[in-house]
């Protein structure tokens, strides 16, 4: 099987690390260093578990995602964080398009193993791509292998040795790291991350981060931190293949995530989601169940008979009773002939009398 769209070549990280006056040149960076590794209440705050809804363009639902981070329960130094995000993604036309990374990582990214898969199925087939990626040792040796639809294994990085790869970002600690720097509120370009794609690509990464006191989501306005990640790709590392824009609370939770004008599918918070003023993000039981009874064949069937009920209720009353029937003709006149600017207050005004 042809593998060669998903090499990785040694003149790609060769080239990378020549260009170090220009992209990592760390010593001239400082105002790029203020994002300092978490301290142990920091690692506590980066622990959580989301769950956010994928629309399509058309403001349908369409799949969900999932993000965990926990820490590790071996005693290490630096402590070793779980990553694992999952989603699922049916579009209109019966295809249906997956993710799954499973990242475990030092809290000062320099040691890491990842497994990044994604599938997309359509009718009967089914193409499936994956990407290993591993620093384990933290010796400055990245091991890449990628695989195309379960076949073997190939070994595209030949473990070459660059000591400037420690600035490498995988998926999954790219998710974290992007709730770090939500966590403290980091403003500014950070230029000397780099990234590997799912074809096994190294690129240049680069993230703008601007915050904003007042972002309304869900009737609720709070401060958020809107990044940009920008990923760029070719000889010259300046040619952009994506753009993409992530809306977070100051406690780190996602609120929106677009991946650019390539693919038209967004991340959003549910809608019954609630929102605390300091940003913190949780399910409200009440608000699901008002904005999706509907949905639920149980609450739509009593709502349904309660309905008929009522308006039964409502008829046998009023035909046992004239003069409540002459009391509403008498008020629907009142109202036609006087056309009031304030209805509520006419309508006060007419039942007092009685």
């Amino acid at each position: 099987m042809n593998m060669n769209i998903y090499t990785i070549y040694a003149s790609d990280l060769v080239s990378y690390a020549k260009k170090e006056e220009q992209i990592l040149n760390l010593k001239n960076e400082n105002a790029e260093d203020n994002y300092s590794i978490p301290d142990n209440e920091g690692i506590s705050k980066l622990c959580f578990n989301e769950t956010l809804t994928i629309w399509n363009e058309k403001e349908e639902e369409v799949g969900e995602f999932v993000g965990k981070i926990r820490k590790s329960h071996l005693n290490t130094n630096p402590s070793t964080l779980m990553i694992n995000l999952n989603s699922t993604n049916i579009s209109e036309h019966g295809k249906e398009i997956g993710l799954s990374v499973i990242t475990t990582t030092t809290v000062n990214f320099l040691s890491y193993e990842e497994k990044w898969s994604q599938w997309q199925s359509e009718e009967s087939e089914m193409t499936h791509k994956t990407v290993l990626i591993s620093n384990k040792n933290n010796d400055g040796r990245v091991q890449i292998y990628t695989d195309l639809n379960n076949s073997e294994l190939i070994d595209q990085t030949k473990n070459i040795k660059l000591k400037q790869i420690k600035n490498v970002l995988t998926e999954g600690m790219n998710y974290a790291f992007l709730r770090h720097l939500a966590i403290i509120g980091f403003e500014g370009t950070i230029k000397n991350k780099k990234a590997v794609t799912i074809n096994g690509t190294l690129c240049k990464t680069i993230y703008e981060c601007s915050l904003k006191d007042n972002y309304k989501i869900n009737e609720v306005s709070i401060p958020v931190v809107i990044i940009k990640r920008i990923l760029q790709l070719g000889k010259s590392f300046k040619t952009p293949i994506t753009h993409m824009t992530t809306i977070l609370t100051r406690l780190g939770y996602i609120l929106q995530h677009s991946w650019g004008k390539k693919f038209d599918k967004k991340l959003k918070i549910n809608k019954s989601m609630r929102i605390t003023k300091d940003g913190f993000v949780h399910n409200d039981t009440m608000l699901h169940l008002k904005n999706n009874w509907e949905q639920d064949v149980r609450f739509k069937s009593m709502y349904l008979d309660k309905v008929s009920e009522m308006k039964m209720k409502y008829n046998t009353y009023i035909k046992n009773h004239s003069d409540v029937k002459d009391m509403i003709i008498d008020y629907v006149k009142n109202i036609l002939l006087a056309k009031p600017d304030d209805v509520l207050q006419f309508s006060i005004d007419h039942f007092k009398q009685f």
